[in-house]
């Protein structure tokens, strides 16, 4: 797939109590507000009790992406929801884990 590198799009889908949430792009310091914007929106709803994150899609995640998914996590333990990532790629993951920030999330088997 071809696409601008400054190209930041997040596509969701609610399963019933399940919110699936697919960013697609690189999450730097000009698209993580946008993604928090939705994390939050999303853990304020009361029909949504569980946020999946794909990260299948997403290829770089800078420091403002990773404080972006820990403030996520702070919110979703507070509200009594369930957050947990799915399909991370080899940057990301490295980033998550050299950071000790994989930890303290659950991930998501991904088999369909």
């Amino acid at each position: 797939m071809n696409r601008d590198a400054d190209t930041f799009h997040i596509a969701s889908e609610q399963l019933g109590e399940q919110t699936l949430l697919k960013p697609d792009g690189s999450i730097t310091i000009d698209s993580s507000p946008e993604l928090r914007r939705v994390l939050l929106q999303i853990l304020k709803a009361p029909d949504s009790r569980r946020l999946t994150l794909d990260f299948s899609e997403v290829d770089y995640i800078d420091t403002s992406g990773l404080a972006v998914l820990i403030e996520a996590l702070r919110s979703a333990r507070h509200l009594g929801k369930s957050l947990q990532l799915k399909g991370l790629r080899e940057r990301p993951r490295y980033l998550l884990e050299s950071t000790g920030v994989l930890g303290l999330f659950d991930e998501a088997s991904t088999k369909q």
